[in-house]
């Protein structure tokens, strides 16, 4: 039996996009941090859709975690063909302020936890190919990001890290997609960022619901990229003719918003 795993799956655009595969007759395992009733949630979407919803829960930042969950799904004889790297985390901020337990989960979830899952289940997805890779990144990878300078960068690995996979992979049957959503207003903190970011922050507000079922349509397609929302894809068109100052000057403005 097939099955699609989604980290950060208990809230978000990884809930959405659970429930999207599950519309879709797609065998779930749902990851996420414990005590985020991602079990309710599997259990829910099991009972909705008459699907296979299975959830495993750990903290991907811990050492070894990546590990025991891939292990796990060996045990289980889960046969996975969609891989979703959904999980992470942003923030804002001079850079300077931030402590050391901030700036080492941030790495943590969003480059190493994304790069050791990728790479532990990368044989499974050769394996039970045709098959799927989906790596959330963001539209801050497209260009440095002053107060948000860690979560742009972590973004940009995520960015170079999946457009380099989808050529290696290509030739074995896995399609490998890159999701750059803008403002998705997934929680309180996001949502007042949102309202203290001004125009800049909202020109490219979607609903979670809107980007995961633009983001899993893409990726069943074998498209490279799904940047979800018409203003979002060309605002990005339009800042490749900008000169770099205007665009970090643009940043910055926008940036302090939140400060």
């Amino acid at each position: 039996m097939k099955y699609t795993l989604i980290t950060g799956a208990s809230n978000g655009i990884g809930k959405e996009m659970a429930i999207n595969c599950a519309s879709r007759k797609m065998n779930l395992i749902l990851v996420s941090l414990p005590n985020e009733k991602v079990g309710e949630l599997a259990s829910e979407l099991a009972a909705t859709h008459s699907v296979s919803a299975e959830f495993y829960e750990c903290n991907l930042t811990e050492l070894g975690a990546a590990q025991k969950l891939y292990d796990w799904t060996v045990e289980k004889g889960f046969a996975v063909n969609f891989l979703v790297n959904n999980a992470g985390f942003g923030g804002v901020g001079a850079f300077e302020k931030h402590d050391t337990g901030y700036i080492n989960a941030m790495l943590d979830l969003n480059v190493k936890a994304t790069t050791l899952l990728t790479h532990f289940f990368i044989p499974e997805l050769k394996k039970n190919a045709p098959s799927y890779l989906l790596n959330t990144s963001s539209m801050a990878a497209n260009f440095p990001v002053p107060y948000k300078s860690m979560y742009a960068a972590t973004k940009i690995y995520v960015k170079n890290f999946t457009l380099a996979l989808r050529e290696e992979l290509k030739e074995f049957g896995v399609c490998v997609c890159l999701l750059q959503p803008g403002a998705t207003p997934t929680n309180q903190v996001v949502k007042s960022q949102i309202e203290g970011g001004g125009a800049m922050a909202k020109i490219s507000v979607l609903s979670a619901q809107e980007v995961a079922a633009y983001a899993i349509d893409r990726t069943l397609r074998n498209h490279a990229k799904a940047i979800p929302g018409f203003k979002n894809r060309m605002s990005l068109a339009a800042a490749k003719l900008l000169p770099s100052s205007v665009k970090m000057k643009l940043a910055v403005n926008s940036a302090k918003n939140y400060e």
